[in-house]
């Protein structure tokens, strides 16, 4: 698998920029979804894994006061580093590292969130910024504004709240990243986590049976024990 995908954050921004207006989101989208699927091997649509992180997407994209025009789609790439993406025009990817990382369907919810919240609030409609990073990824190129990902986390907290989930799962995945790296403080994600306040500890919850089921199968599929944040 390409190594360029490796050294990158969890849900670390958006995947193809946000330059243009509304109009070409979708097409924007669906040039960015061709470059991945040529350099990262991605699950096929019927895989039992691609089933279950479609339904969950699907799932908090109708938990908001508007529902937001679809289609979804969600793509699981065949990649051991923990990764997600919002592409735009409804397009969204995840990694299986990332399924193998997170404690639970809570904290998916929580990036699988983040990720429909910068396309809720038109994230890739506004023009670009002399804020944003560009950080080259083969032939794609991710945008990451700290603003932007602040306003995510925090509409993502309200998603996961309105579609049952622990609202505080926002703040955990956070964590278990600044965990990943210790001795290598990322101001970014200190800004994050402090940007949450008084969300503190997740909820502790029987483990969901169906996620355990996913993720075992993509341990199996890779070959690997991958530790989950503890």
């Amino acid at each position: 698998m390409s190594p360029v995908i490796v050294g990158l954050w969890l849900f670390g921004g958006l995947l193809g920029g946000h330059d243009g207006g509304c109009p070409q989101a979708a097409d924007q989208a669906a040039r960015t979804l061709q470059l991945v699927e040529r350099q990262w091997p991605l699950r096929p649509p019927v895989d039992p894994v691609v089933v279950y992180v479609q339904a969950l997407g699907e799932r908090l994209a109708r938990a908001d006061d508007g529902d937001i025009a679809g289609p979804w789609s969600f793509h699981v790439v065949r990649n051991l580093a923990p990764s997600a993406f919002a592409l735009g025009g409804g397009q969204f990817v995840v990694s299986d590292g990332l399924i193998a990382l997170v404690r639970g369907e809570d904290e998916l919810a929580a990036v699988l969130a983040h990720e429909i919240s910068h396309q809720q609030l038109g994230h890739f409609c506004r023009a670009s910024s002399e804020a944003v990073q560009r950080i080259r990824l083969g032939s794609v190129v991710q945008h990451f504004d700290l603003d932007l990902e602040v306003a995510a986390d925090a509409a993502a907290v309200r998603r996961l709240a309105v579609a049952g989930f622990d609202p505080a799962a926002m703040r955990g995945v956070l964590t278990c990243l600044a965990q990943r790296a210790p001795g290598r403080a990322d101001p970014a994600l200190a800004a994050r986590r402090e940007a949450l306040g008084g969300l503190t500890t997740a909820r502790r919850v029987a483990p969901d049976p169906a996620f355990e089921q996913i993720r075992r199968r993509v341990l199996e599929d890779v070959g690997e024990a991958i530790e989950r944040c503890r």
